[in-house]
């Protein structure tokens, strides 16, 4: 999260897997690799994260919270980041309509 609020790619890339499944919201479409989370971060406009929730449950961590993007929408968010313990290997986000 760190990364996507820095819109650095580098740094989002860094914590991935190789072979990272970034599933977009609607299922329809899906990002692979390093280079996928490279891309997520250079397309994503600006926002505002607010995390109101933080659960761990083994290798998963759940994040909910508003994302906002000013003059656009707000949305409630729920990601889903699954680890190999160490790096990322599936992320998922799914969007509410908050407005």
């Amino acid at each position: 999260m760190a990364a996507l609020e820095a819109n650095d790619a580098d740094k989002a890339a860094a914590v991935c897997a190789e072979d990272v499944a970034i599933e977009l919201p609607g299922g329809e479409n899906e990002l692979e690799g390093r280079e996928g989370a490279r891309r997520l971060i250079r397309m994503a406009p600006p926002f505002v994260r607010l995390v109101r929730e933080e659960k761990v449950e083994g290798n998963v961590v759940i994040l909910r919270g508003l994302t906002r993007s000013p003059g656009h929408f707000a949305n409630y968010t729920t990601w889903t980041f699954e680890t190999d313990g160490n790096l990322i290997t599936h992320v998922t986000f799914t969007w509410r309509p908050a407005n």
